[in-house]
């Protein structure tokens, strides 16, 4: 579901992915999950195999360069295999956008993604999991590295209030709010309310860095984020998903970015213009 564009903007923009709390401040006891991914892209399912059903505390680690661990399910009858292959055709969205665009619509249809860590580094999140059998798996390698685990009973849960949030909506676009129309660190409520599938990545930029500066910087212009400087990266959610992520990034300007094929075009949103410049304070 990346592209290769993501290795080169990720060249030019290094970032340093922040630490992260097994065990956020904000938790409540239930269910937890917990993954890691090592350097050379197998996946661990280290706590979790068999959840209760209902609110679930995630952490995701990972160590490769490629990282893009992620949980999620399948329906339809769909296939590992049959994903290893729209994985590959999605990411060719440059020689083919049709392609592309048709490979996405099969994983809305055939998939449900709960969240996960998009980029190296580490990332807590809650969410609600309804009974079931899922996956946690490198996305775009998912036959390889896919490990199992289940969920068992009924969900009857919500996640927890939160006073800033990241909505993804019609058309390709994010909406922001938070106290003062800034975030915070803490709890931050990540929804997907749209028809696609989406994900949130947080890279630093310099101070001053405007929403036009961002389309001028895919447009092939200079690139504003800081060098070393901080990130947060929260994966992929399917239509209709939400979760709570625990926000570590240190004040300051940030991208917020979503890569992910689109369904139309198959162009990366990010390219098409769903990125915003927040102020976590």
């Amino acid at each position: 579901m990346r592209s290769t564009i993501l290795s080169a903007l990720a060249a030019a923009a290094t970032v340093t992915a922040l630490g992260f709390t097994a065990a956020p401040a904000w938790a409540s006891p239930g269910s937890s999950l917990r993954i890691s991914q090592d350097a050379a892209g197998q996946v661990t399912v280290q706590q979790g195999a068999t959840l209760r059903a209902g609110l679930v505390d995630v952490g995701i680690t990972s160590a490769s360069t490629a990282a893009d661990p992620e949980t999620f399910q399948l329906r339809n009858g769909a296939t590992l295999p049959q994903m290893d292959v729209k994985i590959t055709e999605a990411g060719n969205w440059q020689a083919d956008a049709a392609t592309a665009a048709e490979a996405m619509r099969w994983f809305v249809d055939n998939t449900t993604f709960y969240g996960g860590l998009s980029a190296t580094g580490q990332v807590a999140y809650k969410t609600v999991l309804p009974g079931g059998s899922y996956y946690a798996a490198q996305v775009n390698n998912p036959s390889a590295t896919a490990r199992t685990f289940r969920v068992v009973g009924d969900a009857h849960a919500a996640l927890p209030r939160t006073d800033q949030s990241v909505a993804m909506k019609e058309p390709d676009r994010f909406v922001v709010s938070g106290p003062g129309g800034k975030l915070h660190r803490g709890p931050l409520r990540i929804s997907n309310d749209s028809g696609e599938l989406h994900f949130a990545q947080f890279v630093q930029v310099r101070p001053g860095t405007t929403d036009a500066d961002i389309t001028a910087w895919f447009g092939g212009g200079e690139n504003p984020s800081v060098t070393g400087g901080a990130v947060l990266n929260f994966g992929t959610q399917s239509p209709g998903r939400a979760s709570v992520v625990d926000v570590t990034l240190p004040s300051g300007t940030y991208a917020l970015l979503d890569y992910i094929p689109d369904t139309t075009s198959g162009m990366p949103h990010a390219f098409g213009g769903m990125h915003a410049v927040v102020t976590v304070a």
